[in-house]
């Protein structure tokens, strides 16, 4: 699998958190969703409200238009990994990634995530 198809894979997983539970990943007001893209070889998260593409790479200065918190970066982080080599890496960035406690989800919505991403084969 190419990065580029790694990145659509991604793309679909964030769109399925958006539209389940809190909606993480969404600007509600717009109805935009955060993306991730290839720039330059390099893997860039596109926020959804400040619309900044961010350079996935911990301590980049360009998190600083991050329009979420800890436990998202560290997911958007593992996301990239992910993309950048294609292996399982779920969790590896902290906050125990998509089986974390600390997203405030409802059971079925949670699930309903993991068991996409395990369809995808992100998990």
């Amino acid at each position: 699998m190419t990065k580029q198809e790694r990145v659509a894979l991604i793309n679909d997983l964030i769109k399925c958190i958006s539209e389940n539970g809190r909606q993480f990943f969404k600007t509600r007001s717009t109805g935009n969703v955060s993306s991730m893209d290839i720039i330059n070889k390099r893997v860039y998260y596109i926020d959804s409200y400040t619309h900044v593409p961010i350079y996935c790479k911990n301590g980049s200065p360009t998190w600083e238009h991050f329009s979420s918190g800890g436990t998202l970066q560290a997911l958007v982080l593992d996301f990239a990994d992910f993309i950048r080599t294609g292996k399982k890496v779920n969790g590896k960035n902290g906050y125990g990634g998509l089986h974390s406690e600390h997203w405030g989800y409802d059971e079925a919505s949670k699930q309903k995530v993991i068991t996409y991403a395990t369809e995808i084969g992100y998990l």
